[in-house]
């Protein structure tokens, strides 16, 4: 994977989304940690993660994100549906390498 689009710095707004305390890397979170923490939670409350609200996280370039907690060792399932014409995306987190053990 190239690294032009790793360790992408998460913005004023996005750093909301995250929590203070698990903050690395000089306090400053990444767009990837912003969208581990979005999967965690959905994935706490047995939901998915739908795209329309990592799209209003504003995630720049989600599939690069993906791909780089992918190369982390995350586990994540796309799961897509067609509703009357329209494609939903949505993402579950199977394996989480921070917080399980295999």
């Amino acid at each position: 994977m190239s690294g032009l689009w790793q360790n992408h710095p998460a913005t004023p707004h996005q750093q909301t989304l995250f929590p203070k305390t698990q903050r690395k890397r000089n306090g400053k979170p990444t767009q990837a940690d912003v969208l581990i923490t979005m999967l965690r939670e959905a994935r706490s409350q047995n939901r998915a993660l739908e795209l329309p609200a990592i799209m209003q996280a504003g995630i720049a370039q989600h599939g690069a994100r993906f791909n780089e907690i992918r190369s982390r060792g995350f586990e994540v399932e796309n799961e897509l549906d067609r509703d009357n014409g329209a494609i939903r995306s949505r993402y579950v987190l199977k394996f989480d390498p921070e917080m399980e053990a295999r």
